[in-house]
């Protein structure tokens, strides 16, 4: 048994790579808005996200791992071409959005950061980019940014320590409970969909099968998705969640830029708050941007049925054209820590899609065989779909003042 978690610690990968992006900017802006906005009531969305979201990835890995292909081209094989471009659609529609997002907030804190505010620093980002992923990236930068950003983790679980923490409050929080009104349904789509998001579902099927993962790994799987997603993704955005509930909340603050956001330091920092803050904004920034970029690829490859290759020529028109395409991000107008978790709640939107035809697949006998999904699985996944659904939902009645 110590012989296997021993393996198991040495060999996950695939999922941390996810829960990297999770645990980017956007998930910070929504957990922070949300919890300076409506205290602690919001609570019980920050832990479903954490068990929904290693829930969805885990059955990624499943279909991913099982069928030995990306899930669009698995959907098309299984379901028919029609269905296999629908879903490219959607996840690159998805993608898209979020590294228009993404970009215009790196140009955003950037600006901040340095003092020169510009809409043009998309496009030296967008070179940097490309050449790196072309390149095979830039690993000792990539760890770098992933330090900047643990770095700030910890200060918003030390924090969390460190501020009085209404544990009645946290409590009945964890009661679902939806406040009436857009913002909040706002809210809970962009936490939600930080965590269950079309992209990252639909790239974990890829990462499995570049790691060369097999039917003997998906205890591997569970295990990498359980500690990533679940465990690590859940610590972070819960963390952040608490103190800007705990900080900002019971003193008014209103979070309209994220200037606001970096108060929720305070009471660690002092007056070094905002720059640590935006610091370690800018590097979540950069950290996750770039996955989208890959993210495209696979599903520009996959539909196109080309072999995936980051030395064809064909990948490097792909990489430049989508973060050509993102240099425009930054002409978006309003404020980028408002606008990231307007994307992630579109991304939500999108992810339901998703969801059922991965439940469908693992559970016909005639695909999966001997690997359908177990009965406590399927529940977990059921209601993975039934919330994201209904959230997603809710939002765009909200939005539409159906509701």
């Amino acid at each position: 048994m110590i012989k296997r978690w021993t393996s198991y610690f040495s060999e996950m990968g695939p999922a941390w790579i996810v829960s990297a992006v999770a645990c980017g900017p956007a998930t910070l802006a929504s957990v922070s808005i949300a919890g300076a906005s409506f205290g602690f009531e919001l609570s019980w969305v920050v832990v479903f996200s954490a068990v929904f979201g290693a829930t969805a990835q885990y059955l990624a890995a499943r279909i991913g791992i099982i069928e030995g292909k990306g899930i669009i081209s698995v959907t098309e094989n299984r379901l028919g071409s029609l269905w296999g471009w629908l879903l490219a659609i959607d996840a690159l529609l998805a993608t898209t959005i979020a590294s228009l997002v993404l970009m215009n907030a790196l140009s955003g804190v950037t600006s901040l950061v340095t003092g020169v505010k510009s809409t043009w620093w998309g496009a030296p980002y967008a070179a940097f980019i490309s050449a790196s992923l072309i390149r095979g990236g830039y690993k000792w930068f990539e760890n770098l940014c992933k330090l900047l950003v643990a770095f700030v983790v910890v200060c918003f679980i030390v924090t969390a320590v460190y501020i009085d923490i209404p544990l009645k409050s946290v409590i009945r929080g964890l009661v679902p409970a939806i406040p009436v009104g857009f913002e909040s349904a706002l809210m809970i789509a962009a936490i939600m969909g930080g965590a269950v998001h079309i992209t990252i579902i639909a790239m974990h099927t890829y990462n499995t099968n570049l790691k060369k993962w097999t039917t003997a790994d998906l205890g591997l799987a569970r295990f990498d998705n359980t500690l990533s997603m679940g465990f690590a993704f859940g610590l972070y955005s819960l963390a952040i969640f608490i103190v800007a509930a705990g900080v900002l909340h019971p003193n008014n603050i209103k979070i309209a830029s994220a200037t606001d956001a970096a108060l929720s330091l305070g009471p660690l920092l002092g007056k070094k708050a905002m720059l640590v803050f935006l610091v370690g904004l800018w590097a979540a920034t950069l950290s996750t941007i770039s996955p989208t970029f890959l993210a495209t690829a696979y599903f520009v490859f996959d539909i196109m049925n080309w072999e995936l290759d980051t030395r064809d020529k064909k990948f490097a028109y792909v990489i430049v054209i989508s973060t050509a395409l993102s240099a425009l991000g930054p002409l978006i107008k309003g404020s980028f820590f408002l606008l990231l978790p307007l994307m992630l709640a579109l991304g939500l939107c999108g992810t339901p899609f998703i969801l059922a035809i991965i439940l469908y697949l693992l559970n016909k006998k005639e695909i999966v065989g001997e690997y359908r999904n177990s009965k406590v699985l399927n529940f977990l996944g059921v209601a993975t779909l039934l919330v994201t659904t209904a959230i997603a939902v809710q939002f765009v009645l909200s939005r539409l003042s159906l509701v």
